[in-house]
C-alpha cells in the first residue's frame, strides 16, 4: 500500500492534497493510521519541506520504514 503527504498549513494547500490524492489514488497519511502496518511506500508532494505537520508524517513514515519518494 502506498500513502501521500504534502503541504498542508492552511486550507487551500490541504484541498490541493486532497484533490492530488483523489488524481492519483493514493490515500494521504495522516487520513490512514490503521493502515500504516501494510503501508510500503511515502510519496512527498513538492513543498512538503515547507510543512511541519507533513514533516512529522515523514517521521512517521521512517518509524514505520516506509520507502520515500518525491513526487
Amino acid at each position: 500500500m502506498h500513502v501521500l503527504t504534502g503541504p498542508r498549513s492552511t486550507a487551500k494547500q490541504d484541498a490541493i492534497m486532497v484533490d492530488l490524492s483523489t488524481e492519483l489514488g493514493i490515500p494521504l497519511l495522516h487520513h490512514s493510521e490503521g493502515d500504516l502496518l501494510t503501508a510500503t511506500t511515502l510519496y512527498r508532494a513538492a513543498g512538503w519541506d515547507t510543512c511541519s505537520l507533513a514533516m512529522a508524517d515523514i517521521d512517521v513514515a521512517e518509524c514505520y520504514g516506509l520507502t520515500i519518494i518525491d513526487l
